[in-house]
């Protein structure tokens, strides 16, 4: 996060003057996961006694979560109030719980308390209908792992005290605050900034000034409808087709009484397309006509080069020598036929 050294700095001391200002708080009541999820569902713009007043209707309505479940979430809008954000958290519950069950044929979320911590953040990403507040809170408040849920106000109030980014999102403010406050101050922490975050950002919330949290809602676009729409509407028209001619054979047939229905009329032989099998190709189409080979190249002859100056002084030189060497050897050789003359 950009600012994260000046942000840490702020927060140490905002905490400190919570502290100071508000003095001793409740901490946040530890339940069961569920029971988490619920609170968390209506909690995330609305102060948490409404949201525990919500609670209580529901389960008045049912007898445990699993019947909760199969509810429809129009019905317990109309139990709470028929108002679109009711609507809204009611579906949204309505698919978490769903989830829930259909991942462990039991709404209960019991088994992630052995789980390690990497997988727990795994598995609550893939519950439909939960947000980055109700899944912090079902960790800190369900689980009492590490966690720092922020509502709307408290999200509103924290970018307003400037402990976190303002361009940052709610899952990275929630890390960033994660990493700075330490585990054993967490509960106390978030009992202060949620209870100074209504106090001061309480009336924008309501008005709808600050920024919403919203889940990801589920695809409802056309493509998807028509995906399961097209292959029943292909089923009828093959069924269709295969009828026609039946139909039509319904139709030519003479349903006056006393008459035997005429006997089919066969249809004509078709004949057998035999396919020709290609000529043998006469000698003369077989042998390939005789390529020319290619004229080899002529080699270049190239002119010997003329003896320049020092060459024709090198040559001279060495003849010269030549001529010596033959006029000596004579001379040596007239010498000893003398002496051998004489000893003869």
């Amino acid at each position: 996060m950009r600012g994260a050294t000046e942000c840490g700095r702020r927060l140490k001391r905002l905490f400190t003057a919570l502290r100071s200002k508000l003095g001793k708080v409740h901490h946040p009541p530890i339940g069961d996961p569920i029971t988490q999820l619920v609170l968390g569902v209506f909690s995330r713009d609305a102060p948490e006694a409404k949201a525990r007043e919500a609670l209580q209707k529901l389960r008045a309505m049912v007898v445990d979560y699993n019947e909760l479940r199969v509810v429809a979430p129009i019905e317990l809008a109309d139990a709470l109030g028929a108002s679109p954000e009711v609507r809204r958290r009611c579906e949204d519950l309505s698919r978490a719980l769903n989830r829930v069950f259909a991942v462990e044929h039991v709404v209960s979320l019991d088994r992630l308390r052995t789980m390690p911590r990497k997988d727990v953040l795994a598995y609550l990403k893939q519950i439909d209908g939960l947000e980055a507040y109700s899944r912090a809170r079902i960790r800190l408040q369900g689980l009492q792992s590490h966690a720092i849920p922020l509502n709307e106000a408290a999200w509103a109030y924290a970018r307003e005290a400037r402990i976190v980014n303002a361009r940052c999102g709610l899952e990275e403010a929630q890390s960033f605050l994660e990493r700075q406050i330490a585990e054993e101050d967490a509960f106390e922490f978030v009992a202060l900034i949620h209870k100074q975050g209504w106090a001061e950002m309480g009336a924008k919330v309501r008005r709808g000034e600050t920024e919403r949290i919203r889940s990801i809602p589920p695809d409802r676009t056309s493509r998807n409808m028509l995906q399961l729409v097209v292959p029943s509407a292909n089923d009828g028209l093959a069924a269709n087709q295969r009828l026609e001619p039946a139909l039509e054979e319904d139709s030519t047939a003479d349903t006056r009484p006393g008459r035997a229905a005429p006997a089919p009329k066969r249809k004509p032989a078709q004949r057998r397309a035999t396919a020709k099998a290609p000529r043998r190709p006469t000698p003369r189409q077989a042998t390939p006509t005789a390529k020319k080979r290619p004229a080899r190249a002529k080699a270049k002859t190239t002119a010997k080069a003329r003896p320049t100056g020092a060459a024709k002084a090198k040559q001279r030189a060495s003849a010269t020598t030549r001529k010596r060497k033959g006029t000596e050897a004579r001379r040596r050789e007239a010498r000893k036929s003398p002496a051998k003359a004489k000893s003869a």
